[in-house]
């Protein structure tokens, strides 16, 4: 069988066909950790940040049940993160430090659920996203153009990069 790519794999992730967070998977979280960065969709994205919430919190929660001392059972507040999560129309701008955190808790949080969850609410209770950039195409005229048009024959050899410039001296 052929090796599925990450799109694919992120893709298939997202819509429920595999529920399983492969090593494959992983790698874009480091990347994400790693560069603040991604280059793949953000609703396929949403779905493995909160299917890896639900583990990473799963997990601390086996451990230490210190939750319920707050007055909120673990599901209302497991509940409350992936709702936070779910509202963001584009990865918010501490997607960065949440997929850090996701991958490496134990260096912050050694034991407690509610910390960690805590954590976990702040980086997802801010407003500002990254804002997606497109690149409009240059005015007709414009010097955006000009310049555009003077890069494609220099590359193309057309234009010989070398020749002097005139400078007064």
């Amino acid at each position: 069988m052929a090796e599925m790519s990450i799109e694919e794999a992120l893709a298939g992730f997202a819509n429920g066909s595999d529920k399983n967070i492969t090593p494959q998977l992983l790698e874009v979280l480091k990347e994400m950790a790693t560069t603040g960065q991604s280059r793949y969709e953000w609703a396929h994205l949403k779905a493995l940040i909160a299917a890896k919430m639900q583990q990473v919190c799963a997990e601390y929660y086996e451990v230490t049940k210190d939750l319920e001392a707050t007055g909120e059972t673990y599901e209302v507040v497991l509940k409350r993160l992936l709702t936070l999560l779910a509202e963001f129309p584009n990865p918010p701008f501490t997607t960065q430090r949440l997929c850090e955190l996701l991958l490496d808790p134990h260096r912050i949080y050694a034991s407690s659920t509610r910390k960690l969850m805590n954590a976990l609410e702040k980086l997802l209770t801010v407003s500002s996203t990254v804002p997606i950039m497109s690149i409009a195409p240059p005015k007709p005229g414009s010097y955006q153009a000009v310049a555009e048009y003077d890069l494609g024959k220099l590359a193309a050899g057309e234009i010989d990069g070398a020749a002097p410039m005139d400078v007064e001296t």
